[in-house]
């Protein structure tokens, strides 16, 4: 069996000796008899996971895994050399934290252009898109961080009390909102859930207050253990 994961750095990871054999996505491949190619990375983006997702489609592997972190990350990539760039809101990067056009240009996004509403719906749109694109191949999807999704989930009449901390609360009429609140659930509507592993029940980080971690937050072997095992019962 050849499995392909991609996601962020719970997916990579991240704080292990030997992620390359303890990173849940290995363990699972093992566990299962097969290989795996582990595409995630550090502070990786959902748009990252889909775009290399949808590139490795065509490789024809027996199982995706896909793990959606969250929303609040953004990919671009340098005009100079085309290399990926990530975006956090922490603007923590391997190799440009400390350089002025990345410390500029991400003080912008999240100062001036960082719409959580629109960050989340344009995570649901990611959801469904790649959805239709696998058709019928094996994956299993799974959530990373929480997202929100009970703030964004709540009925109608919670809707606007629950997310007013993350929208413009005081800008957008109740009608905007209401708006936005059947956006959301339409495209939560037509998201096929027995595709995830436990929507809207689990998130990886949910293990880091049952595991040890390391000094960045990652659940370490035991974690990711106990992880793969979880999802190897689910397949």
């Amino acid at each position: 069996m050849k499995i392909y994961a991609s996601g962020c750095s719970f997916t990579y990871g991240d704080e292990l000796i030997d992620s390359d054999q303890t990173a849940w996505p290995a363990i699972l491949a093992n566990k299962l008899n097969g290989t795996v190619v582990n595409d995630a990375v550090s502070s990786g983006t959902n748009s990252r996971t889909m775009y290399h997702t949808i590139k490795n489609i065509q490789q024809d592997y027996d199982l995706y895994l896909i793990a959606w972190t969250t929303y609040s990350r953004f990919t671009f990539y340098k005009s100079d050399n085309n290399f990926e760039t990530n975006f956090n809101c922490g603007l923590k990067h391997t190799l440009y934290s400390s350089e002025k056009f990345y410390t500029d240009w991400g003080n912008t996004l999240y100062k001036h252009w960082y719409n959580e509403l629109y960050a989340v719906k344009l995570w649901l749109q990611q959801i469904i898109q790649l959805q239709s694109l696998m058709g019928t191949k094996n994956y299993i999807m799974v959530n990373t961080m929480d997202n929100n999704i009970n703030k964004w989930t709540a009925n109608k009449e919670s809707f606007i009390e629950s997310v007013k901390l993350l929208i413009n609360f005081d800008i957008m009429t109740d009608e905007q909102i209401f708006d936005e609140y059947t956006e959301i659930q339409y495209y939560i509507s037509i998201i096929d859930f027995s595709k995830f592993y436990q929507w809207n029940k689990f998130y990886i980080t949910q293990l880091c207050s049952q595991f040890k971690c390391g000094p960045g937050g990652h659940i370490l072997e035991d974690g990711h253990a106990h992880l793969a095992e979880l999802i190897y019962k689910h397949v």
